[in-house]
């Protein structure tokens, strides 16, 4: 305890009589104490309040480490005092935090940081390390520059000779590893460069204990085995993150050498000894090189040993394709990733030679030389040949393991592929990586490709897991071959009669793949032909006998690509929407996965928008039929599928148009109002579509029929949603807009006033398509006034006494932002003019604030200048036309209008 005394010391006032060492380890014990039950009782209540009202105060996270470092207390209540100590970092160590711990208390704290590196838990050293990094973090290098020469230290004291001391050296990796993690997540300031400063004076240390452990790898040693493979993580993270230029320094270029020696050292040591520490060592060494070729592909090429890690990462895909296929070692796979992922840099790297980062754009020499390495030195024509070939061969190849899940879980396995992504998965890595060989290799690939796929598909021989692998080659290299081949002959020759076939799954896989060939194909070459035979197999394949699930689903996929594309004309796919949702809504009865659901859904949604208003009356009857039962049946665990029944809502709605209230009303009104009540328990996931199916209802509603009740009701929800949906405001405002439309007089009651009260708020800071439909709604109320009787309207009394009329002209006398928005405001203010130019002075005066004699008289020439200036930028004769009305209904029509001119003129 001597040092805590020390400590105390040197504080200008003395830490409380009741905050003391053992005081402290007391409450941390009734702290730690969990009755058996699990549930806490009062004691334990009562000394976590104790605890957190000691973090203010002096001394306290001193103490902590001071518990924390007495290895004589039991295990949990060091556990505890040094997650409290880390959390107290987090909340007090920076200088700016209220009750922020004191400049000296830091001190103590960082001068005990690594008291306890003979500690024998690894969780507790680990928890320690955090709070050392999070220290680090904000301290180095102003507050602690001496960050890298203590480690050098520490490191330096773990070993006599080749006499180790390994838990020492363990805890010590262990919080290296956290440090140099957290400084690498810097963006900006001084630590960052101060750490590529000093980072060499660990690294020596760190390469000597790497070599001394790692040739303990090949015995049973497994403490040095762990302790070396900690090595090799920080030295990991010090090249890639440390260094800018590593190629230049003598001894990374050295232990890169020694580290391509040792990774195919292991690898042929991993096939007679499968130790799972030996895979995590060789997954390290692929970070190290990946981790380096994504960050700094310059460095990474420049290495002498770069060639040979892509080789041997070439060899290994080669010699374990075989256990990849098959999913014997799912180690390989995420190996074969990796490796993938690595080559697509490097390959992109090569052949774009601008993709660099801008710290190497001054080094223009290297990153030309590192270019030219890759694109003359390693791609050779032989190479890439015997890379396409591997990589059809096997990895485009549908695995045993696809074939069963495709047979007894079709919906969740397309689902998998629907979302696949290439930096997780072999296959869709593969496929990510032979799009950039055929763009980047045209010329040589494209004769390879054209000759592999007419070998295919003339020689019967070939099996259907090769001949999908070889079409999936034609599919990926679609922009790259498509001036080299004929797609509409192809596809009437030879994938229209093949799709055609019905042999169980050998013919369902051929169908899924002529599906993906579609999407990639069609929108770069197709004629009109043929895309109309497309329309009829796509239709076909959707038919209860087309194929099973995920040829169903993959169909509805290419639907999807085909009815987004720019050349999609509904009038020559009207012959094939019917039988199309008619198969979609049977499909849908047999759907399990709400993934699945929510996809066939989507696609129905899109393609009766697309197709609308040509959808027949009775298909769109049917899917309106399956949406009660499906709304009902959808439980907790699929309540986002009630977003998507929404959505076809709308889109229903759209197409309906007039008839929506005989069709459509009875369904949707309700719902509506569920899901746009703040109280109801779908608000929150629900609202948002709540709104655009109100907005589509009331788009579509007649103008010569009288609004439902429920719609009127429903109104206060649409204010609630104008002041707490900021987010959706100009869909909120398009229906407030429609109101105004369909029910003007409701802008007469409290809810009007409400409304303006709310926009007069939100108008100043308003987007620009807000401030257009606000314009919008205001002009369509105020034309439906009854004639000359402006200065009787309860609106126009709404619109001043909200605020929102001095709103309006405040912003159209501001100094101009946005004349676009500006002149679009006017039009409601020269609509009030026009009608009653009187009465409109008349609130001009009562809203504007006689603060001299000259103000009201001031703001009207401002409103003049902003009228004549806002003129000069319209061309729309209509618009023009109002301007000019209007200031002539202001000069001619007003005899109050007259006396501030004068007024005007005199100033």
């Amino acid at each position: 305890m001597s040092s805590f005394n020390a400590f105390q010391q040197t504080q200008q006032q003395p830490l409380q009589p009741t905050l003391n060492f053992q005081s402290l380890v007391q409450v941390l014990t009734t702290a730690s104490v969990v009755s058996n039950n699990s549930i806490r009782n009062n004691s334990t209540l009562l000394a976590e309040q104790q605890l957190k009202k000691w973090e203010s105060e002096q001394g306290y996270h001193f103490l902590l480490q001071s518990v924390y470092n007495e290895s004589t207390l039991p295990l949990q209540i060091r556990w505890l005092a040094i997650i409290c100590l880390k959390n107290g970092v987090d909340k007090y160590w920076r200088s700016t935090r209220i009750n922020s711990i004191t400049k000296n208390e830091k001190v103590e704290i960082r001068k005990n940081l690594f008291k306890m590196l003979d500690e024998q838990n690894n969780q507790l050293c680990i928890q320690n390390a955090h709070c050392v990094a999070r220290i680090t973090r904000i301290d180095f290098p102003a507050e602690w520059p001496s960050l890298f020469d203590d480690f050098t230290v520490l490191l330096q004291n773990c070993s006599n000779g080749n006499n180790i001391n390994l838990v020492r050296l363990n805890n010590i990796l262990i919080i290296l590893n956290q440090v140099l993690k957290i400084l690498a997540t810097v963006k900006i300031g001084r630590a960052k460069a101060a750490m590529h400063s000093k980072i060499s004076v660990i690294m020596p240390h760190l390469i000597k204990f790497y070599h001394i452990l790692f040739e303990k790898t090949s015995s049973e040693d497994m403490a040095s085995i762990e302790v070396g493979y900690l090595c090799l993580k920080n030295l990991r993270r010090a090249i890639v993150d440390g260094y800018d230029y590593p190629h230049r320094d003598k001894l990374i270029v050295d232990f890169f050498e020694s580290s391509l020696a040792n990774f195919q050292k292991l690898l042929l040591l991993h096939e007679s000894t499968q130790i799972e520490l030996l895979e995590r060592y060789l997954k390290c060494y692929l970070k190290l090189y990946c981790n380096l070729a994504n960050d700094n592909t310059t460095s990474f090429m420049l290495m002498p040993c770069s060639k040979d890690v892509l080789i041997t990462l070439l060899s290994l895909l080669e010699q374990k394709a075989p256990i990849i296929y098959n999913d014997t070692e799912e180690f390989w796979g995420q190996l074969a990733i990796k490796a993938f992922n690595m080559l697509k840099r490097i390959t992109t790297f090569g052949y774009k030679r601008g993709a660099v980062m801008l710290k190497q754009k001054n080094d223009k020499d290297e990153v030309k030389k590192a270019s030219e390495i890759i694109t003359n030195e390693f791609f050779s024509e032989q190479l890439l040949l015997n890379l396409v070939n591997l990589i059809c061969n096997w990895y485009l190849k549908l695995k045993p393991s696809d074939l069963e899940n495709w047979t007894n879980e079709p919906e969740e396995w397309i689902n998998e592929e629907l979302q696949a992504s290439y930096e997780f998965q072999v296959r869709s890595c593969a496929e990510n990586y032979f799009e950039d060989l055929a763009t980047y290799f045209k010329e040589l690939l494209a004769p390879f490709i054209l000759q592999k796929i007419e070998s295919s598909l003339t020689d019967p021989s070939v099996d259907i897991l090769t001949k999908d692998s070889i079409l999936c080659v034609f599919q990926l290299s679609a922009q790259s071959i498509a001036n080299s081949c004929n797609f509409d002959e192809l596809f009437a020759n030879y994938f229209l009669p093949e799709s055609l076939k019905n042999e169980s799954q050998n013919s369902s896989i051929l169908k899924r793949r002529v599906c993906l060939i579609i999407s990639e194909w069609f929108s770069i070459q197709c004629s009109d032909t043929t895309r109309l035979q497309i329309y009829r197999l796509i239709s076909s394949f959707l038919e209860p006998n087309g194929g099973d699930t995920v040829v169903k689903l993959t169909a509805i996929q290419t639907l999807q690509h085909l009815i987004d594309d720019w050349e999609f004309r509904k009038s020559v796919f009207q012959e094939f929407v019917g039988p199309i949702i008619t198969n979609m809504i049977e499909l849908l009865s047999g759907l399990q996965l709400t993934e699945s659901k929510m996809f066939v859904l989507k696609v129905m949604s899109v393609l009766i928008e697309r197709c609308n208003p040509l959808v027949p009356q009775k298909i769109l009857n049917q899917v309106l039929s399956i949406i009660p039962p499906m709304w009902d049946g959808s439980d907790e665990n699929e309540m986002i599928i009630k977003n998507s029944l929404l959505r076809l809502l709308r889109d229903l709605t759209n197409s309906f148009k007039d008839d929506s209230i005989a069709t459509i009303h009875a369904i949707v009104l309700p719902l509506i109002s569920v899901c746009c009540d703040d109280s109801s328990e779908y608000h929150s996931l629900l609202c948002e579509d709540g709104f655009e199916t109100l907005s589509a209802t009331l788009k579509n509603f007649p103008l010569n029929a009288d609004l439902p009740e429920q719609l009127v009701a429903d109104f206060p929800l649409v204010v609630k949603g104008l002041l707490n949906w900021t987010e959706i405001l100009p869909l909120v405002l398009q229906i407030v807009r429609s109101y105004a439309i369909l029910q003007y007089k409701i802008f007469e009651t409290e809810l009007g006033l409400e409304v303006f009260k709310i926009l007069g708020g939100y108008l100043s800071s308003m987007r620009d398509d807000s401030v257009g439909i606000t314009a919008q709604l205001l002009e369509i109320l105020l034309l439906q006034l009854p004639s000359n009787e402006a200065s009787q309207s309860k609106i126009v009394l709404n619109l001043m006494e909200s605020g929102l009329l001095n709103e309006m002209i405040n912003y159209v006398t501001r100094e101009s932002q946005s004349p676009k928005s500006e002149v679009q405001m006017l039009l409601p203010l020269l609509r009030l003019m026009i009608s009653d130019a009187d009465f409109f002075f008349k609130l001009f005066d009562h809203i504007t604030t006689r603060t001299d004699e000259f103000n009201l008289s001031i703001r009207f020439s401002k409103l003049i200048d902003a009228l004549m200036s806002h003129l000069k930028l319209v061309y729309d004769g209509k618009i023009r036309k109002l301007f000019v009305l209007a200031l002539l209904s202001l000069h001619t029509n007003s005899s109050f209008a007259k006396n501030i001119i004068g007024a005007v003129t005199e100033l």
